[in-house]
């Protein structure tokens, strides 16, 4: 009878652990051994770090591209229950409730964006899914059809300035006035409300790249709002923390992510954003068939207490590392620990407009154009899996490349 490995998630860290998986059980020559199956709410790896862009065509990578010539199999579902003990998920499907058996758990399910608990927080609109980011383009074609008229119509307030709301915040006007070309109407003057609970915006950020941040926010004419933020948000509008109301018919919520909730199902410590502990082979200690990756792991990167962030670029390589462990150690074959050190950021800040930051101190390394063009090649080529199936299956072995080399 055939090992199962059961992966739970198709984004970065899933989809690159099923790869990775599958290479190495034939690298091993125990393909005809194994049997691969990965769950996931629909069909598509979505490009998340994408979903803030004008357009959303192309941000989607079709799982079954991949899956089918390589044997694996993909269940659409939601993972509901998980039983460590037992072994055993069960899976919400559109035919029903299933219960999946595995002798190996990838736990790859991602973040969700942090709970809000204010008043109206159903109104706001989100670019943490697909499925949030096509809700929020259709609300502007809905306005855009009216020509933006009416109260709050032109406003657009964003909660948050992570890296997140920085893109919205910077591109919500290109992306409406792209919406009224394509309706054959003329552009807008938009306005566009940045809040931030903190006194500072940008302040994760080393001194030099701060600054080229508010220089630029300045130059798109954001307005900022400091030291505050949402307490309530109602059709027309968002009153925030000290009173005042800002008509807006768009309010954007972009406060942070957590860990899916079926990470507490196990046993083990947390950290603050509720991610799991592992070790450098990305095992939960208290099990000896469960591997966590992506943003549901937290993992130490250096010896100067830096770990794993929520972002695609550890998400990747976590996966590669999480498929490749897995099936060695259902053979018992030698695992590979973890390794990453070097950290990037690429922010896109609109039109002309971008900027690289490096190291864990986040300084700046380029602006303007060329840090723009940077972030492209990064979002749109180097985070894709390549379109061959064969050479992303050798893309899959776990190896880090100097990202800052190859960025600059």
């Amino acid at each position: 009878m055939k090992k199962q490995l059961l992966i739970i998630g198709g984004g970065f860290a899933g989809f690159w652990s099923a790869l990775s998986a599958i290479r190495q059980s034939r690298e091993l020559k125990k393909e005809n051994e194994l049997e691969v199956t990965l769950v996931n709410m629909d069909e598509y790896m979505t490009i998340r770090p994408r979903l803030y862009e004008v357009s959303l065509e192309g941000l989607r990578v079709e799982l079954n591209k991949y899956f089918k010539p390589l044997g694996i199999n993909l269940i659409i579902g939601k993972a509901e229950i998980i039983d460590p003990e037992q072994k055993k998920v069960t899976v919400a499907t559109e035919s029903g409730s299933r219960l999946l058996s595995y002798d190996y758990l990838i736990l790859s399910s991602g973040s969700v964006l942090k709970a809000i608990n204010i008043p109206g927080i159903e109104n706001t609109f989100n670019v943490d899914t697909f499925y949030g980011a096509q809700k929020l383009e259709d609300h502007l074609i809905q306005l855009a059809n009216k020509k933006f008229e009416g109260d709050g119509a032109t406003t657009f307030v964003v909660a948050g300035s992570g890296l997140t709301g920085l893109e919205v915040a910077t591109v919500i006007k290109e992306k409406a006035n792209k919406i009224l070309a394509d309706l054959g109407q003329d552009a807008i003057e938009f306005e566009v409300v940045l809040i931030e609970k903190s006194e500072k915006i940008g302040s994760y950020y080393a001194p030099d790249a701060q600054d080229y941040v508010l220089e630029t926010l300045k130059a798109k004419n954001i307005s900022v709002a400091n030291g505050v933020y949402l307490a309530a948000v109602e059709n027309n509008g968002a009153t925030l923390s000290d009173g005042r109301f800002i008509p807006s018919q768009t309010v954007i919520s972009t406060v942070g992510l957590v860990a899916s909730s079926l990470c507490n199902f196990f046993k083990g410590e947390k950290d603050k954003l509720g991610r799991l502990h592992v070790n450098e082979y990305l095992k939960l200690e208290e099990y000896q068939n469960v591997i966590a990756a992506g943003d549901v792991a937290n993992i130490p990167v250096d010896d100067k207490g830096n770990s794993s962030l929520m972002a695609c670029q550890f998400s990747m390589f976590l996966g590669k590392w999480a498929g490749h462990n897995a099936v060695n150690d259902l053979f018992s074959q030698p695992l590979k620990p973890y390794r990453y050190t070097d950290y990037v950021t690429c922010l896109d800040l609109g039109q002309q407009d971008g900027m690289l930051t490096s190291g864990w101190d986040r300084k700046l390394v380029a602006s303007g154009m060329e840090g723009k063009t940077i972030k492209m090649e990064v979002t749109t080529k180097l985070i894709y899996p390549a379109d061959d199936v064969k050479a992303a299956l050798e893309e899959s072995y776990p190896e880090v490349p100097n990202v800052s080399e190859k960025a600059v």
